[in-house]
């Protein structure tokens, strides 16, 4: 607000009042006092106000300290010092937020310029309330003061009585008020008959009053006359701005005057400035005749504001609200609630600023704001307010035929109801969208409509809506049912859709929108003291809540559902609950936990007592001795749970069974028969039942035995068509861990700036979504490729957190950060290290496995450099010899390098080299750039101790070309090592 100098304490009040956008009313809301009171003090029938009015009055308008002391001067009867109060702005204090930035509105500001130069003299803004009209206004007058133009500014008011003439009488007092005495008569000079208007000129002596008396035609001609002639007078070098808001509350009086200064001639340049609401004028308005007159006769240009397009409404707020981007979230829930509208923009920052609104996840609306769309609103006739709260019960958008519908069922004739339509389009209140649908112009319309309904008034038509959805033409929506439903009266069918939602968001992997939906339902069936009935929902939302993550709070709810159906006595249903806990546990990293939960349960089952919801229970038992490393009892719970399943047709607990069984035959070894059961029976059967989740596993662990085998093309393909579904269901926990899979496949094959693309994704969605077991798999992909390009301090950062973020006997991560750094100690010298590190893979359940049998080739290296020569061959020789028989290339090749360092010490040359050839040429079958470079290193190695140093130094060479290539520095500093020793003099 600006401050308003030499004014009384109504009449500053006053001002202050207008320029917040406040109704005395609301001001003696804000501030606790009666209407009276305010009414009294701003037309001065109160003039000495007590302190304590003055206080709760400064707060309620929210003044600066600047204000507050111009308040609480005038109070006293005394002004402060301002300064020069000639800035036409402040006259028009009640009419715009002064402070507001003016963004976009090209088009309009053109006419400005135009108005103040050679274009038609008069200038009408049109536009809904809030749109902007006034900050253009604003402009104008900023503008036409700096082209030497002199500006006189009015505005009318919506209340009763009026004032004549207004807002043509206001400006010309507000300009007067601003001149001494000697000014005010010099530019009166010849407006004698102004005191027809201003009658108090002739009580403070400044003017005479004509002495003679005319008919009431000819003293109106007059009296416009000497308005033109002031105008005139006090016209700057470039001429008279009057500048006129509010014109929708102008009377026909002004309105004549207004068109008799149109078309006189005058002396000087006299522009006019107005701006309206034409929501609150009809065709046939006086004003909208006016403008269609003038604008016809090129006396006029006419523009309608529309809100501000998106980058504008960016802009605006950018300008408003600039805010780091953690308030992302809130400064985009305000640009979509405001829908482009100004003064919803400045409001919602206004409330924000005030502390009314929070930065996360509000909807409350500013209270004036609310109290300015609800007088928009209550101008209207009852049909339309009626019908605009139905749109808003209905939501943003309403089709023509469900309004139609419900407007029925609460006793609108149909005719009534297309008036009221109309009404409402032409307040700019619900707006036609297309031919068949309506639509509400902005979120926060919508959330005041609603709010201003009673609770019972909201219910009742939230149940017209439902009923009118389903005995309606067409399907209706269940999600739309069950949200109409659950806000109404009716309990039952609440409950019924609601579930029914529910399920149909499971169905599409919407489970957010799942919990949400089952989460009512227990909650309504939990005061109803249906407990039991609540069982079979807890469960589903049990299940919901973990395929989100959100594992503690899945438990808890699982365990309820677990109780209740073991109160009931329905241990079938206690069966699916506990299956769900022990999948949850598994998820969750507290396999012991599941264990404990889920064992004793099965040992107690009788004989032959085979359901689904045991088969279901031995599942899950398989899951959690696959994350204890427990592999030969996780295949026997997996045979259980698909023997159980097939007997009684359960596909869809087939398939999972099968998929245990197949990954538990991958981590024992026997890669062919997990192999056989992973593609014939588990694909077809998960594809078959819709099973999405085994789906996706299943092609995973498909593509780990393809890893196995060092086929690396169709290994990607079986990860990337996974991931393509989980990606397209949302399933956020296989999607992270196929991204990090992808990732080390990229690394594999020497694609690292890939690798490390995927990697970092992964790593940034778990930490963005939240934590699920083995998320930190990103994390040692990233470290691993960190230690290989040379970056050993981040290597360890990352190695670190992964190991902070490891969960309890999850293990395999940690085994492969060993795995990586104890390839680092054996080339740093350090083969003690490298020892302790690679001796538990020894003694792993899994040690048959893939992966073991790469790790292993490195224990006997550091052996070998212990002089442990026999007990390194003893090893390498079973590796190889399970590596050739399993067809695995890349433990084969491993194994090799090693085997050829092996007899490199013993002095069998020979062998060394056939070991080295071979093992090259699996690298490049695959092919494996990064393990073809090390081989070549060694290679390079042993020719040179055979007396071939120009074979070794093209090993060496071709080595560093391909390390190069890839951006690798652990091997590539001692290859350049070696050249740089033994290079040509």
């Amino acid at each position: 607000m600006a401050a308003f100098p030499s004014l009384s304490f109504g009449a500053l009040l006053k001002r202050y009042r207008l320029a917040a956008g406040l109704t005395q009313e609301d001001l003696a809301a804000e501030a606790g006092l009666s209407l009276r009171g305010i009414a009294d003090l701003e037309r001065g029938a109160r003039t000495q106000p007590r302190k304590e009015t003055v206080r709760l009055l400064a707060e309620a308008l929210h003044l600066s300290a600047p204000e507050r002391a111009q308040l609480e001067a005038a109070a006293r009867g005394r002004t402060l010092p301002t300064g020069p109060a000639t800035a036409p702005q402040e006259l028009l204090a009640a009419h715009f937020m002064p402070a507001a930035p003016l963004v976009g509105r090209t088009q309009e500001l053109a006419l400005l310029d135009r108005l103040l130069k050679d274009g038609p003299p008069v200038l009408l803004l049109a536009g809904e309330p809030g749109i902007g009209k006034s900050r253009l206004v604003q402009a104008g007058m900023e503008r036409a003061e700096a082209l030497g133009w002199t500006v006189l500014a009015g505005g009318c008011h919506r209340r009763s009585g009026q004032d004549p003439y207004a807002p043509l009488v206001g400006a010309l007092v507000d300009s007067l008020r601003h001149q001494p005495l000697s000014q005010q008569r010099l530019h009166l000079e010849g407006c004698a008959w102004l005191v027809r208007l201003l009658p108090e000129l002739v009580e403070r002596q400044v003017l005479s009053a004509p002495a003679w008396a005319l008919p009431p035609e000819q003293e109106r001609r007059l009296m416009f006359a000497a308005v033109a002639r002031y105008l005139s007078n006090v016209a700057g070098p470039a001429g008279t701005l009057l500048v006129l808001d509010d014109l929708h509350w102008a009377g026909s009086d002004a309105l004549d005057l207004l068109q008799a200064l149109v078309r006189t001639p005058a002396e000087r340049p006299l522009r006019i400035l107005g701006a309206y609401r034409d929501t609150d004028i009809g065709p046939q308005d006086p004003l909208a005749l006016l403008a269609a007159d003038l604008t016809r006769e090129g006396q006029a240009n006419h523009t309608l504001l529309a809100p501000l397009a998106d980058a504008e409404a960016i802009a605006l707020l950018a300008e408003l609200l600039p805010e780091p981007e953690d308030r992302q979230q809130f400064r985009q829930q305000v640009l979509e609630r405001a829908g482009g509208v100004p003064l919803f923009l400045v409001s919602c920052v206004q409330a924000l600023r005030a502390g009314q609104v929070a930065w996360q996840g509000s909807s409350h609306v500013p209270w004036t704001l609310r109290e300015a769309i609800l007088q928009r609103v209550v101008a209207l006739p009852e049909a339309a307010q009626q019908i605009l709260q139905l749109a808003a019960v209905i939501g943003r958008r309403a089709p023509r035929i469900l309004l139609l519908a419900v407007a029925a069922r609460a006793d609108l004739a149909e005719e009534a109801v297309l008036e009221a339509l109309e009404i409402c389009g032409r307040a700019r209140l619900l707006m036609e969208a297309d031919e068949d649908t309506y639509q509400l112009p902005h979120d926060l319309i919508r959330e005041v409509l609603l709010t201003d309904l009673g609770t019972a008034r909201r219910a009742l038509a939230h149940r017209r809506v439902a009923e009118a959805l389903e005995q309606g033409p067409g399907v209706p929506s269940i999600e739309v049912l069950a949200y109409h439903y659950a806000r109404s009266s009716e309990v039952e069918k609440a409950l019924f859709y609601l579930e029914r939602a529910g399920d149909a968001a499971r169905a599409r992997y919407a489970h957010a929108e799942a919990v949400e939906a089952y989460h009512q339902v227990v909650e309504r069936l939990d005061t109803l003291g249906q407990g039991t009935e609540a069982a079979p929902v807890r469960e589903k939302l049990g299940e919901a809540l973990g395929l989100l993550g959100r594992y503690k709070e899945a438990l808890v709810v699982l365990e309820q559902a677990a109780a209740a159906a073991q109160e009931a006595h329905h241990p079938e249903a206690e069966l699916r609950a506990l299956a769900q806990i022990g999948i949850t546990h598994r998820w969750h990293g507290t396999m012991e936990d599941g264990l404990r939960r889920v064992e004793p349960r099965l040992a107690h089952l009788s004989d032959g007592e085979d359901s689904p919801g045991v088969a279901a229970c031995y599942a899950a038992l398989a899951q959690l001795y696959l994350g204890v490393e427990q592999y030969q009892q996780q295949l026997a719970a997996a045979q259980r749970a698909a023997s159980i399943a097939a007997s009684l047709n359960d596909d869809r607990t087939l398939a999972v069974a099968c998929g245990q069984q197949g990954l538990a035959l991958c981590m024992l070894g026997d890669l062919p028969e997990a192999y056989q059961v992973l593609t014939e029976k588990v694909i077809p059967l998960a594809e078959a039942v819709g099973d999405a989740s085994t789906l996706i596993s299943t092609l995973n662990n498909v593509s780990v035995l393809y890893g196995y085998w060092g086929s690396y093309h169709e290994e990607q393909l079986y990860v990337e068509r996974a991931f393509t579904i989980a990606e397209r269901l949302g399933e956020h926990r296989l999607r992270v861990f196929l991204l990090y899979r992808l990732g080390i496949i990229a690394f594999a094959c020497g694609q690292w700036n890939r690798a490390h693309a995927d990697l970092e994704r992964a790593a940034r969605e778990a930490r963005e979504r939240g934590r699920f077991s083995g998320e930190n798999y990103a994390l040692y992909g990233l470290g691993l490729l960190a230690l290989a390009q040379g970056e050993e301090a981040a290597a360890s950062t990352y190695f670190q957190e992964a190991t902070q973020m490891e969960q309890r006997r999850n293990h395999r991560v940690l085994h492969w950060m060993h795995w990586s750094l104890a390839e680092q100690d054996l080339l740093a010298g350090q083969p003690e290290k490298a020892a302790t590190r690679l001796t538990p893979f020894l003694t792993m359940p899994n040690r048959k496995s893939g992966y073991i049998r790469e790790v292993l080739p490195l224990l006997a290296w550091a052996y070998l450099e212990l002089g442990e020569a026999p007990r390194a061959q003893t090893l390498l020789t079973r590796l190889i010899a399970e590596a050739r028989e399993a067809r695995m290339r890349p433990a084969l090749m491993e194994a090799l390098r090693v085997q050829a360092l092996a007899w490199s010490k013993g002095h069998r040359w020979e062998e060394a080299e056939q070991a080295l050839e071979e093992a090259l040429t699996l690298c490049r079958e695959m092919p494996a750039p990064y393990a073809e470079a090390k081989t070549l290193y060694l290679f390079g190695q042993i020719s040179l101790q055979l007396g071939a140093p120009d074979l070794a130094r093209e090993h060496w060479r071709r080595a560093q070309a391909i390390l190069d290539q890839l951006g690798e520095r652990l091997y590539a500093r001692r290859v350049e090592q070696a050249l740089s020793q033994r290079e040509d003099p």
